[in-house]
């Protein structure tokens, strides 16, 4: 006997619905919790899954993020589509499909783009629907400035003080990037924080600015900096550096808002997927890294 499937979405509202999205969630990607996001109220009216049930039980999921995204200066509203998989019972009857051609039909008119990062097992599939692959950059400085003793600080999320701080930085962040950027994404942004990087957040009190890094080998990643005032990064380098060890420096954010010089640009295949119509040919960009869903 062939399944029955229902379509429910946009359930925050349904503690019962959202449960089972959370037991869902916990098969397919077994590693990330959205439990506290949920709790701690970042989970907004812009993100909304849409998801089939089969006996009442979630079987297969995808979400979509509505966004405000920075494309060359110029503002768009966007569906940013993530989540997407099916428990592994249920794989091969084209329910993955049925709910992208869902989203796809449901929100083309009220969004100018889509847009999604699609992990190397499923590169083939979202072309099917109109998607086209896009490539980002990364850039590396390898003219690494003498190590100050810092003033940059370790935040502790779970200390009051740091935890207010870093909610109004976000609240009052300008923009990365404008080449392909996004505002106002702090209710994804805290899911990376959650989930990711509660390790990895450090404040500069000097230019008031958290600086989400890590440093590995002889390698600094500067995955992204939440500010309210742009500041001359190459001055506070110095005093984010932790390690003598540091030969280079991975930006992963061009330098149009926050000036820096890299001397090598490397081409990435990131997973970007992009439908729409925007402009971003010859563009030398990396969308934020807390933006992606």
């Amino acid at each position: 006997m062939t399944p029955k499937y229902r379509l429910i979405e946009n359930y925050r509202g349904s503690k019962n619905y959202v449960n089972k999205y959370f037991q869902f969630i916990s098969v397919i990607f077994p590693s990330i919790s959205f439990s506290e996001w949920y709790e701690k109220g970042f989970w907004t009216d812009k993100y909304i899954p849409v998801s089939l049930l089969n006996d009442d039980r979630i079987v297969s999921s995808a979400s979509i993020a509505l966004m405000d995204i920075i494309i060359n200066d110029n503002k768009y509203k966007a569906a940013q589509i993530g989540a997407v998989g099916t428990l592994p019972e249920y794989r091969n009857q084209g329910l993955s499909r049925q709910l992208m051609e869902h989203i796809l039909d449901r929100y083309k008119e009220k969004v100018d783009f889509f847009f999604l990062y699609a992990n190397d097992m499923v590169l083939n599939f979202y072309p099917k629907f109109g998607l086209r692959n896009v490539k980002e950059n990364i850039f590396i400085s390898e003219s690494i400035p003498s190590r100050e003793k810092s003033g940059v600080r370790k935040l502790n999320i779970t200390k009051s003080e740091d935890y207010s701080l870093l909610l109004d930085l976000l609240q009052n962040r300008k923009p990365i990037t404008k080449i392909f950027g996004a505002e106002n994404y702090s209710f994804i942004t805290m899911w990376h924080i959650l989930n990711l990087y509660r390790e990895n957040i450090f404040y500069l009190e000097e230019v008031n600015a958290i600086f989400v890094k890590k440093e590995s080998g002889d390698t600094l990643h500067i995955l992204e900096i939440f500010f309210t005032e742009l500041f001359e990064l190459e001055k506070a380098l110095p005093k984010i550096i932790e390690s003598d060890s540091i030969k280079q420096i991975k930006f992963y954010f061009p330098p149009d808002q926050l000036n820096y010089q890299f001397q090598k640009r490397v081409e990435e295949d990131t997973g970007l997927f992009i439908l729409g119509n925007i402009d971003l040919v010859n563009k030398h960009f990396r969308f934020p890294t807390t933006a992606i869903t």
